[in-house]
């Protein structure tokens, strides 16, 4: 849930002292990556970075951070809606995707750096009260993006401390400014300024020096003194009286402050100071004061350190010192107040739809029934991506009464390790477990075995997170004989369309031998169950093992029992998956008209929702199958619409699309950028232990290499797919690249016969010979190597080709087609590229041989 205030930048009503060598400072960090704004509370951050927005010609993206954005993705869901409401040409909903598909957060991160790279004009994002952010993975997420951060995107950071973030590095590659408090002092100059315009008070040079030398330049205690000194007669004796701590100075202004408001008003500003964020008839409800919004209007109007946090003044809050003073003034003048206050605003809040800061009022006032009932009710939308919050609260209800509710406890426990928290969701394991077997204070029967069968649950669903699959067989075996209905946490953490990350875990990506032996045990167990979304899961996974094995009809098989799941309970996550495979196994087997039928249904189905992560998928299919066809559209839409380029960061989530574009960059005559693309995939995909998208990015790179002249080298690196491919038993990763990779095999097998090649890896020439054999089917399915040569070449090059093979030289052929030389010579490189060829003469040759001409 986004909330709206927090993306508001603060502005003051009153006219304030323009800092002239602040904003010079500001402005020089428009020409570097990070500005850094540090220093105590009270020091005028927020109020300098606000007034410095207000100058610049572009809009600024802003986010005002709390304690709640320690949650990973509420932070960065709010960083997105923030840079969508400042620059509204950022694809927000392409980055949010993300967010699902990679529960580590790094491929999002990818994706927001993608999205600012298409985004040309400067851009610039403040993170206000960064020091709340204290969450480790987060940090590690903004060092990430700090790394990767474009040129033209600025990102300005107000902390009450210095972040764990890496600023020596940034430092010494002068990519950092930094402000610290001795910067945002007052000086002389600008404090007699600042009493003249907020006071209306002509400090002499002698005052200056005594308000300097008690305030220390100090922002907020200056104003306070402004607002204590039109009561007094000698103003200054005042300043003269401050001594101690900052504390201390600020504490003694807030009592003069707050002594001078009326007794109505006192109350007002204490009870109201439980609050994170007001409006009137919030207030209303917590003081028992009709005239709250009057109040509230007059402390905004008289800057009594209120910040407005919307542009209609409608929600406020208090300066955080202000805050802190009146909270202890409250606990120290009505003890008994606090915990009635924070139950009212809880309830209030409740019941006018922020339920999200009702839940922490009612934890403040230690109401856990309140609070553990309305989590509850909460927790199937908090399941689906805001882990950390849901275990931030219920870490905070006593255990007692979470053991009441077996399916809470069950839910902290989850939410513990999806949130991170490993460790103590494997102590908070043990201890239920314990605590079942030691029968001290027993459950109910029926809980008792509630408890028992979900932490089995719990167990089954880690180890298979963790992809310790062995162990998951196990477990699910445990739970399902405990509990054989198996309908515990069956749509945990599913978005509207039934995507969860757990159906991008496919056993059959680490080991197709591994696959094989534990997806049939799954099957076995989860069968019979509820959970037939899990169960539709492993029928994909087990057809993709045929499928690769080349069983056709038992992958199409599995495929659609998988599918029918999907269709029949509109789980349209797991039937878009499924029917793409049945469009891909209809597309091998020759049958292109059931394939066509497929995705026509398909897009139909994606039509009806704003999808873009099925609908990407269903585009990216098609491009695929036109790069296997040499269909030039459905390549070209992909291109332009997934706007894609070998320069992005990439997702995890996104290597085959990645590798896509990799293998069209290189059909196009871009070597050295599909090169470059496929090293970082292929280096991402062992990185990730994805052993099948290795062994398919080793076979796409031994092409490159061939269509670049380095057949050694090629030879080499095929021979290392082959090799890792060999004993799990791989076949259509090879034969699915068709025509190009059987004469790549063909020169492997020469070399291997006549003894030219002494091989590195132990590959059977049987198992080359196989693959080889089954390779042709494929050559007719796709295209003669003249039909594929051909379609290869762009129609320009075509023209070029005629040209040279009747003897002209570059420049009459730059004359007979009216274009530049250079751009003749650019389609003569690709020509080179696509024929395999070093020179005009290789060129044509290899031309004749294909009958080309």
């Amino acid at each position: 849930m986004i909330i709206a205030t927090k993306l508001h930048i603060p502005r003051s009503r009153s006219s304030l002292v323009v800092r002239s060598r602040l904003t010079r400072r500001l402005h020089e960090g428009l020409d570097r990556t990070l500005t850094l704004i540090s220093a105590p509370a009270g020091y005028g951050k927020t109020t300098l970075l606000g007034e410095w927005v207000m100058t610049l010609e572009n809009p600024v993206a802003w986010v005002s951070l709390d304690q709640g954005d320690n949650d990973r993705t509420r932070f960065w869901a709010h960083t997105i809606a923030a840079l969508k409401q400042a620059y509204p040409s950022f694809d927000q909903q392409d980055v949010l995707r993300h967010a699902a598909e990679d529960p580590s957060g790094v491929s999002l991160i990818a994706a927001l750096i993608n999205g600012l790279h298409r985004i040309s004009h400067t851009m610039v994002l403040v993170w206000d009260d960064f020091h709340h952010i204290e969450e480790t993975s987060i940090l590690q997420g903004v060092t990430y993006l700090l790394e990767r951060l474009p040129l033209h995107v600025h990102l300005y950071l107000a902390s009450r401390n210095s972040p764990a973030l890496p600023l020596s590095r940034l430092r010494a590659e002068n990519r950092l400014i930094t402000l610290e408090a001795s910067d945002l002092r007052f000086v002389p100059d600008e404090t007699t300024e600042f009493f003249a315009m907020c006071g209306g008070i002509q400090l002499s040079n002698e005052d200056v020096a005594t308000v300097q030398k008690k305030t220390e330049g100090w922002a907020v205690a200056m104003r306070l003194a402004v607002l204590s000194m039109h009561e007094h007669t000698d103003p200054v004796s005042l300043i003269r009286k401050m001594a101690g701590t900052e504390r201390d100075i600020s504490d003694y202004f807030f009592d003069e402050v707050l002594a001078r408001q009326s007794a109505t008003m006192q109350q007002f500003l204490l009870y109201t100071s439980i609050l994170d964020r007001m409006k009137g008839e919030l207030c209303q409800a917590v003081t028992g004061i009709a005239e709250s919004h009057a109040y509230l209007q007059q402390l905004d109007k008289e800057s009594l350190f209120l910040v407005a946090l919307d542009e209609w003044r409608e929600w406020y809050r208090y300066h955080h010192l202000f805050r802190q003073f009146l909270t202890a003034q409250l606990k120290m003048r009505e003890p008994r107040q606090w915990q009635t206050l924070h139950m009212t605003a809880g309830k209030w809040l409740e019941e006018n739809g922020y339920p999200h800061e009702a839940v922490d009022h009612y934890l403040a006032a230690a109401d856990y029934e309140h609070a553990l009932s309305l989590i509850e009710v909460m927790t199937p939308e908090l399941m689906t991506n805001e882990w950390t919050t849901l275990c931030k609260w219920l870490n905070a209800i006593p255990d007692t009464l979470l053991f009441a509710r077996p399916m809470m406890l069950l839910t902290k426990l989850a939410s513990q390790y999806l949130s991170g928290h490993v460790e103590a969701a494997t102590d908070g394991y043990w201890q239920a477990v314990r605590r079942l077997e030691e029968d001290t204070d027993p459950l109910p029967p029926e809980e008792a075995e509630t408890l028992q069968a979900g932490l089995a649950f719990l167990a089954a669903f880690r180890t298979f997170l963790d992809r310790d699959f062995e162990y998951a067989v196990q477990f699910s075996h445990e739970y399902v004989e405990k509990h054989p209905e198996g309908d515990f946490f069956i749509e945990f953490g599913s978005d509207v369309d039934g995507y969860h990350p757990v159906w991008d875990i496919y056993v059959s990506d680490d080991s197709l031998r591994l696959a094989e032996q534990v997806l049939t045990s799954l099957l076995s167990i989860w069968s019979e169950t509820r959970n037939v979304y899990f169960v539709a899961h492993l029928y994909i996974d087990l057809g993709k093992m045929q499928y690769e094995r080349n069983r056709l009809v038992e992958a199409e098989k599995l495929m659609r029992q998988a599918y029918d799941i999907g269709r029949l309970h509109d789980h349209r996550s797991l039937a878009t998956i499924a029917a793409l495979w049945l469009a891909r196994i209809a597309t091998v087997q020759g049958d292109e008209a059931t394939s066509k039928h497929i995705l026509r249904e398909l897009t139909q189905l994606t039509s009806k929702t704003a999808n873009s992560r099925l609908s990407g998928k269903i585009a990216s299919f098609r491009a695929m199958l036109g790069r296997m066809h040499r269909e030039e559209k459905p390549v070209r839409q992909w291109l332009r619409k997934s706007r894609l380029r070998f320069r992005d960061e990439i997702p995890v989530s996104m290597i085959k699309e990645y590798d896509l574009l990799a293998s069209i960059l290189a059909e196009q005559g871009k070597m050295e950028e599909a090169a470059a693309l496929t090293e970082r995939l292929l280096q991402l995909s062992i990185e990730e232990g994805r052993q099948s998208d290795r062994i398919r990015l080793l076979v796409h790179k031994s092409m490159i290499l061939s269509l670049q002249g380095k057949i050694s080298d090629s030879m080499d690196v095929l021979e290392e797919a082959l090799a890792l491919a060999r004993p799990e038993g791989y076949i259509r990763t090879f034969v699915d690249e068709g025509a190009s990779l059987g004469q790549l095999m063909d020169q492997y097998i020469r070399l291997r016969q006549n003894q030219l090649r002494r091989p590195s890896h132990k590959v059977p020439l049987s198992y080359v010979k196989r693959l080889r054999r089954l390779i042709p089917l494929a050559e007719r399915e796709a295209g003669t190597p003249h039909d594929r040569t051909l379609a290869a070449l762009t129609a320009r090059e075509q023209s070029v080709l005629r040209l040279m093979e009747t003897g002209m030289s570059n420049k009459e052929i730059a004359l007979k087609l009216n274009v530049s030389l250079a751009t003749v010579k650019t389609h003569i490189n690709n020509i080179y590229c696509k024929l395999q060829s070093k020179n005009r003469l290789q060129a044509l040759e290899r031309a004749r041989t294909l009958q080309l001409f």
